[in-house]
């Protein structure tokens, strides 16, 4: 998998090192994990425990996931990544996640349509999805300046650790790619 360097940004492979960071900045803040389907972490161990999960990954087809760094001091300040579960239809299912104190500055905005394109130039993703909580009006905002549009509503999607969360589907295909972060 590719390291993708943006203007601000290196997204790159977790690495085991980047647990201590990836606890302090992302995993132990009840704010970033408050729709997210995993819980706050107690520990930097549930913490490495959780990225070794990515690195065992890296490799197998259709599995993408980059830690999101600052390109100047290269510290985890989140995680964006989709997969692609039937190389048939080509889709893949985005998700990601940043620290609360880059919240409001286009950072993930930013990687969001980075990784949209490298998707669809690279990964041979025809159409990339992905749900946010309806009560997460933030991530709704991230979606639609990356150019997804909104598809429709499903009720108690999944399950957050407030409880089942109603969430709305965004989707972007190939044709679409003009119109990323216009």
């Amino acid at each position: 998998m590719d390291t993708i360097e943006t203007a601000r940004l290196s997204l790159r492979c977790f690495e085991p090192e980047d647990a201590e960071a990836a606890f302090r900045n992302i995993y132990s803040d009840s704010e970033v994990a408050a729709f997210m389907h995993w819980n706050m972490h107690s520990c930097v161990e549930e913490t490495a425990q959780f990225i070794s999960q990515f690195i065992a990954s890296y490799g197998k087809p259709g599995f993408y996931r980059w830690a999101i760094t600052m390109k100047e001091n290269r510290e985890v300040i989140g995680s964006i990544g989709f997969e692609v579960e039937d190389p048939q239809d080509a889709v893949g299912s985005l998700s990601y996640n940043l620290c609360r104190r880059f919240w409001g500055k286009g950072i993930m905005t930013e990687a969001l349509c980075t990784v949209i394109r490298y998707a669809f130039d690279s990964a041979g993703v025809n159409r990339l999805e992905a749900f946010h909580s309806v009560r997460n009006p933030s991530s709704r905002a991230v979606m639609r300046k990356a150019g997804m549009l909104l598809e429709g509503r499903a009720r108690q999607k999944y399950r957050s650790h407030m409880g089942y969360e109603d969430c709305d589907l965004y989707g972007i295909c190939r044709d679409d790619l003009p119109q990323v972060c216009r």
